[in-house]
């Protein structure tokens, strides 16, 4: 079915304001951006109250040790992260390939062209976690043959500027509802697939798998793709450092070498989470906790009931 297009006047005021944004921010220092996104992310946070009694609700039912100030303490920090973030992906996009990769380093690379040398394509995985859009900035960059998977967006106007930023750095990004086919083609070749398999599936798409210590449905892609072409996965995790990025890799996982118990969709996928997990668990301020990750599976309607 054709996604469905905003109001074209909506889309144009959305348009204006995001170019305006771009003005503003292209020119500005490291310290102008951490300050205004700051402010952004906490003026969102009074705007999005549905998202923000969220956020909390998943936070203290991951980790209901934490007190009640101790996890609204978390989510501003949430908050205001994600405001510096946007802003500075909006500068970023604008920058030359080879500022991109001098402000965002890579942390033992030799994983990812570790695996290319092995044959049979590489499944990235990552997270909605830190410094991702920049991470794609980087990757994209710096790795050939490199496919990734987004929703197409609303606003036509966005999407015309997205496809222009992704043709400068050569990378493929292709609508995940038609996601299969070429994906395969990439890992049949060798190539880079990106994928972030953190956000919640409906049940008939995915498989009831721990994330963060609690069932959640979670798409078996990644792994089934892996499996099929015996492809390494690796992970990448973009992580805020200082007023820059660095984009840290680790734990290559080589399917040819797994337990024959562990070369199945839903146990390899239970160990895709654990990695993410422990990540967020590292830094839970720099995870989207505003995503509804456990619907569908009764935890999520108990919190908001």
């Amino acid at each position: 079915m054709k996604r469905k297009r905003k109001n074209p006047i909506l889309q144009r005021v959305e348009y204006a304001a995001y170019r305006l944004v771009a003005r503003l921010v292209r020119g500005a220092s490291d310290d102008a951006i951490r300050k205004w996104g700051t402010r952004f992310g906490a003026l969102s946070r009074n705007v999005l109250r549905g998202r923000d009694r969220l956020a909390i609700a998943n936070l203290r039912a991951v980790f209901p040790d934490k007190s009640p100030r101790e996890a609204r303490a978390i989510i501003d920090g949430c908050w205001r992260h994600f405001g510096r973030e946007m802003l500075e992906y909006v500068r970023m996009q604008e920058m030359p390939l080879e500022e991109i990769v001098e402000r965002c380093p890579f942390v033992n690379a030799h994983l990812i062209d570790e695996g290319i040398a092995r044959g049979h394509g590489v499944v990235l995985i990552s997270a909605h976690y830190g410094g991702w859009e920049i991470a794609g900035l980087a990757i994209t960059a710096l790795v050939r043959n490199v496919r990734t998977v987004a929703r197409v967006l609303d606003n036509e106007f966005l999407e015309r500027d997205l496809a222009r930023i992704r043709a400068k750095t050569g990378a493929e990004v292709v609508d995940r509802r038609k996601a299969a086919r070429p994906l395969m083609k990439t890992l049949a070749g060798n190539g880079v697939v990106v994928l972030l398999p953190d956000q919640a599936v409906q049940p008939r798409e995915g498989v009831l798998v721990p994330f963060l210590g609690r069932p959640g449905w979670t798409t078996p892609a990644p792994a089934k793709m892996a499996l099929h072409h015996g492809s390494t996965i690796v992970f990448a995790f973009c992580i805020p450092h200082e007023t820059r990025h660095r984009l840290e890799f680790e734990e290559a996982i080589r399917v040819d070498q797994l337990p024959p118990e562990q070369r199945e969709p839903a146990a390899l996928t239970a160990r895709i989470n654990d990695v993410i997990s422990r990540r967020i668990a590292a830094r839970p301020e720099l995870w989207l906790w505003m995503h509804d990750r456990w619907k569908w599976t009764g935890e999520s309607e108990e919190m908001n009931g």
